[in-house]
């Protein structure tokens, strides 16, 4: 390229215009018909030079950037034109299936603020019905009687199906977590350790408090006709209260006439061993199997089935087995009580290192649910407290030997009934027995098991070749 007018040489940057003669052009550009090297740049808006006359070539640079642009502009409204004929439909689709979950949320949210509202004011009124009561003492005719026929009809569709949603949130509460993980003292690992001596171990109930049993009343052997069968009797519906009323040891209901729990004892166990409740009563069960067979008979049929009664019967085993090591000490100072009648003092016998315990561990228990604790209020149940400190002072008069070979019994029969069909509710044989179906008989015989395996646990043979040795 020569020399222009004036005294400024014009230079252009590398890939300008076709102006250069040093560059051959391979584009042009349709509207201004600029020659250019390269797509880049075409597509640059303006041409870099350095000149004195610059604004020769500014112009030229402008004009074509009115051509980029235009020709920008058709690109891109032919591009939507194209993408909108084939993507309209499925665009608009989605944003109707937005919009549709967006109003969605929000109903979902509407109706999540108008039950909450809902059960805000549900829960101050249910609040409001019960603030003039005590919950603990009322009847449950009188908490029935504060409940809104909405809130009945659940109560009792919770009752009637187990598995529905608020039968589930009432038994996965804390409050019923807590209660229900509590089991029976007696499933300790050992009766000798005391929930007591370790506070944080919730899982089992503690152990009963014993009582006091004065000396005069233990025997070597016992006398009169043996009571140890009436006792299985007492075990099995001790361990049927503790697990239907979950509390372990009933001795920490409140024994008030207005308690209902306590009440409800009182009435399961009459209804199982009227022989403890009843004064006058002088039924004596003289078989392990004469003693199952009235219990079973006293049961409601529709609460407790064949299974769950296996798992009493196991119960009463443990409870009936003495302890392997009894430790003998000689009696203390504390061993002593005094009469309230008098300055006498009574030797009470040491029952903690006794190995027949376990059983008086129920006695305890039970007596201290009908002991008079209340010098100023009138008992009806004051004969069922003596009786039972005389059932107690029968067991530490029994020789171990014989309650181990009753728990051996019990043990056999549970184990085998949790082998046999299960005995449906209401379709029990009134022919044959439930105690009869858990006997060895003389055609089911097992060798090896002692005693017990040929007619029940035959205690009485037994109590006589031990006194025979003695």
């Amino acid at each position: 390229m020569g020399k222009m007018p004036g005294k400024a040489e014009i230079k252009f940057m590398p890939s300008s215009v076709q102006q250069d003669s040093n560059i051959i052009s391979r584009y042009t550009c349709p509207e201004c018909n600029l020659a250019y090297c390269s797509s880049t740049c075409f597509k640059s808006p303006v041409i870099r030079l350095f000149s004195l006359y610059g604004y020769l070539f500014t112009r030229r640079a402008q004009a074509h950037t009115n051509c980029s642009q235009a020709f920008y502009k058709k690109q891109i409204e032919a591009d939507v034109r194209s993408e909108s004929s084939s993507k309209s439909v499925e665009e608009r689709l989605k944003m109707m299936e937005i919009l549709k979950r967006f109003e969605e949320n929000n109903m979902e949210q509407d109706e999540l603020v108008g039950e909450d509202e809902e059960n805000s004011e549900g829960e101050d009124d249910l609040e409001r019905r019960f603030s003039a009561i005590d919950i603990a003492s009322a009847s449950p005719d009188a908490l029935w009687s504060l409940l809104s026929q909405v809130e009945r009809d659940k109560f009792i569709e919770a009752i009637q199906d187990p598995s529905s949603n608020l039968a589930q949130e009432l038994l996965l509460s804390q409050e019923l977590q807590n209660e229900l993980a509590q089991e029976p003292w007696w499933e300790m690992s050992s009766i000798t350790h005391d929930a007591d001596d370790d506070p944080d171990d919730t899982r089992y109930g503690r152990t009963p408090e014993l009582i006091d049993i004065p000396t005069t009343m233990v025997k070597p052997l016992p006398i009169g006709p043996p009571l140890i069968y009436n006792l299985c009797a007492v075990c099995i519906a001790y361990a049927f209260v503790t697990r239907r009323l979950a509390t372990s040891p009933l001795s920490t209901l409140s024994y008030t006439i207005h308690s209902q729990d306590s009440e409800e004892v009182k009435h399961l166990l009459a209804q199982l061993v009227p022989f403890v409740m009843d004064r006058k009563s002088k039924v004596l069960h003289t078989s392990l199997s004469t003693a199952i067979d009235d219990v079973w008979s006293r049961f409601d049929k529709s609460a407790i089935s064949s299974s769950t009664f296996t798992v009493l019967m196991r119960d009463t085993a443990t409870l009936v087995r003495p302890l392997p090591i009894g430790i003998i000490s000689s009696p203390d100072p504390s061993s002593y009580s005094t009469s309230a009648s008098s300055n006498s003092r009574t030797t009470v016998a040491d029952i903690t290192s006794h190995p027949n315990r376990p059983l008086v561990y129920v006695l305890s228990d039970l007596h201290r649910l009908f002991a008079n604790q209340n010098p100023n209020q009138n008992s009806n149940f004051t004969h069922v407290a003596h009786k039972l400190l005389f059932y107690a002072a029968h067991v530490l008069s029994t020789p171990p030997l014989v309650l181990r070979s009753l728990a051996d019994d019990l043990a056999f029969r549970a184990k085998k009934e949790q082998k046999a069909p299960e005995i449906i509710p209401g379709q029990v044989n009134a022919g044959s027995s439930h105690a009869d179906s858990m006997i060895p008989t003389s055609q089911t015989k097992t060798k090896g098991l002692g005693p017990y395996s040929e007619n029940g646990a035959n205690l009485k043979n037994i109590t006589t070749n031990l006194i025979e040795e003695i």
